[in-house]
């Protein structure tokens, strides 16, 4: 018999990964070979990312600027990025890249632009604070950059630094519709699902609506004990008052009076919505997500 989860993957149309295990009936040396031929594996992975741009033409610009290859060529290896688990590998590919742009500062100042672009930008649905970071090391320690430049680029890396997956989600307190005070830590649930939003904005309603609309969705962050947490972070109450019946009633409906998430980068919103899969003890599971990247990681972690 098939899990509700599973299910639910099939009905919404979302193509998930299941990883299998079998029992190891391997000998010692059946299990060195397999670990010998796994690390090779990850060197010639790490190999191509290295060696990713060594016939590239940087010094020539036409070619650096044509969308078919010079941002064709950073695209590809952008998602070879992110398949790398390893930040000291990603820093050195990252660094080796950067490196060769060097020979043309037209070049270099256009990767730069097109890194921001990709990663950094809210609208783009390649956005990856973890591989920007890497971008962000090289740019505040590298000597083609003047000391000005670089400070331009630290409050960002501050920011890319903060709400890590795998680190404890920075704490807040919020006001609720009846005008109680409680904090993010105050909640008890198996997962919470965090999403800041702005009552003006389309895509934040679409995603709500979806979310409160969708009876396996419901079903299913029932099942999990997932607690909705909706935060209006913009300091408007009115405008937050008038959105609460958009929102679900078992939902936390949460507003930041004081503007403290905002005014203190607590968090990073650089989009609308912007998501946070948070664990039992708030730990950060999915940071700056979507709806599907979160119900994707439940089909993959509860089969």
């Amino acid at each position: 018999m098939k899990s509700p989860i599973f299910n639910f993957c099939l009905s919404i149309c979302i193509v998930a990964l299941f990883c299998c295990s079998c029992k190891d009936n391997t000998k010692g040396k059946q299990k060195s070979e397999l670990a010998q031929q796994s690390k090779k594996s990850l060197s010639s992975a790490d190999s191509v990312l290295f060696h990713f741009w060594d016939k590239f033409a940087m010094q020539d610009t036409a070619l650096v600027k044509s969308p078919e290859k010079g941002e064709q060529q950073l695209a590809d290896f952008l998602q070879l990025l992110a398949q790398t688990p390893d930040s000291a590998t990603r820093d050195k590919a990252v660094d080796l890249m950067l490196d060769k742009a060097q020979i043309n500062r037209i070049s270099f100042d256009y990767f730069i632009k097109q890194y921001e672009h990709y990663l950094y930008d809210g609208n783009s649905p390649m956005r990856n604070d973890i591989v920007y970071e890497s971008v962000l090391r090289y740019l505040i320690k590298t000597d083609l950059l003047s000391n000005l430049e670089k400070e331009a680029y630290r409050p960002t890396y501050k920011l890319v630094l903060r709400n890590k997956e795998g680190q404890t989600a920075e704490d807040f307190t919020y006001e609720l519709t009846y005008g109680k005070k409680q904090k993010l830590s105050d909640i008890k649930s198996r997962y919470t699902f965090l999403i800041f939003y702005d009552p003006d904005c389309s895509h934040c309603k679409e995603t709500i609506q979806q979310l409160r609309d969708t009876p396996q969705l419901v079903q299913l962050f029932a099942q999990l004990k997932v607690q909705v947490v909706a935060i209006d972070p913009w300091g408007d109450r009115t405008k937050w008052k008038n959105y609460q019946w958009q929102l679900a009633e078992q939902w936390i409906n949460g507003f930041d009076s004081e503007s403290k998430i905002l005014s203190f980068n607590i968090y990073d919103l650089k989009a609308s919505p912007t998501i946070y899969l948070l664990d039992e003890n708030k730990k950060v599971l999915l940071k700056d997500t979507y709806l599907q990247q979160v119900i994707t990681y439940f089909v993959k972690t509860n089969p």
